[in-house]
């Protein structure tokens, strides 16, 4: 895909601590996986579900995606 060690790309477990993440100006939650500069994510489906019962399903969003740090309490 891209340069996974650069600040574009952020995966929900990457170590970095919280962030919010802004798609098209608008806030998204169940982000796993983004790219700032591709402008590729990918979110879990909302109402979690599994259609093979192992793994939860997710699907692709593109935009200008903009990642926030959230500071710890």
């Amino acid at each position: 895909m891209s340069d996974q060690s650069g600040e574009r790309v952020h995966y929900w477990n990457d170590g970095r601590g919280r962030r919010e993440v802004i798609i098209d100006g608008q806030r998204v939650d169940g982000v796993t996986y983004c790219d700032t500069k591709a402008g590729i994510a990918t979110v879990l489906d909302a109402s979690l579900k599994s259609t093979d019962g192992e793994r939860v399903d997710f699907h692709p969003v593109w935009g200008e995606i903009t990642v926030l740090a959230l500071e710890a309490s």
